[in-house]
């Protein structure tokens, strides 16, 4: 199992390097996490399923406040256009992105979530200290506040499509994003590493994680693939 796992992630990490994005969506990667990385011994993290990708695009620089809500948990943040956002959590049934301007200006801001290469809800504004929000599905109930609460952000040349593996000690999720990126894990079984994949051997990553706001993994740089693991 060991040998197995460590050659599929060889595999995916060299066919990554050429290039073929592509030809990956319909891989199967066995994964190990024993939390010193996918080379451990614990067994393989079954794939999840697909996510959905959250967009707030406009205007570059735009700065914004936002609150991203699943079924089960909410997050807020702060930032600047453009951002992506992945919740790791078998995607519920609804969610939910409300993002508001923090400038008078007339600048562009967008929400967008997009599902199996679809957008399934879009809304812009240019009105000062505007506000937009989009969904999938309608939350029944008031989620609660992520706990704990994990956060990898990932920074690279914008706009930098690339691929990741996210997973704790049960499930590995394959996020597919354009940096910068937000990555919430919702409610990790154990601890939680990721590996992030470039497009090419240009390609440099900046990422950190924090842990309940809390920064557990300072802000660290490599590339053409970066591995950030929670310690």
């Amino acid at each position: 199992m060991k040998k197995r796992a460590k050659l599929a992630m060889r595999n995916f990490a060299r066919m990554l390097g050429t290039g073929a994005l592509g030809a990956i969506l319909a891989v199967s990667i066995a994964a190990c996490n024993n939390q010193t990385g996918f080379s451990g011994s614990v067994g393989s993290t079954p794939n999840g399923p697909k996510l959905p990708s959250y967009q707030i695009l406009g205007t570059v620089g735009t700065p914004f406040t936002a609150t991203i809500s699943d079924d089960r948990s909410f997050w807020t943040l702060q930032g600047n256009v453009p951002l992506s956002i992945a919740i790791c959590n078998p995607p519920t049934a609804a969610a939910q992105l409300v993002v508001t301007k923090t400038s008078s200006d007339d600048s562009l801001l967008s929400a967008e979530i997009i599902t199996a290469n679809h957008v399934k809800d879009l809304q812009s504004t240019t009105a000062p200290f505007g506000t937009v929000q989009v969904q999938i599905g309608t939350l029944t109930s008031a989620p609660s506040a992520a706990d704990p609460d994990l956060r990898i952000f990932l920074s690279g040349p914008l706009s930098l499509k690339y691929q990741a593996l996210v997973e704790d000690i049960d499930t590995g999720f394959i996020v597919q994003a354009r940096a910068p990126t937000l990555i919430v894990f919702d409610t990790p079984n154990g601890k939680v590493d990721a590996t992030f994949f470039g497009p090419n051997n240009h390609t440099t990553f900046t990422a950190n994680m924090t842990l309940n706001g809390e920064v557990v993994v300072p802000t660290t740089s490599g590339g053409p693939n970066l591995t950030i693991r929670q310690p």
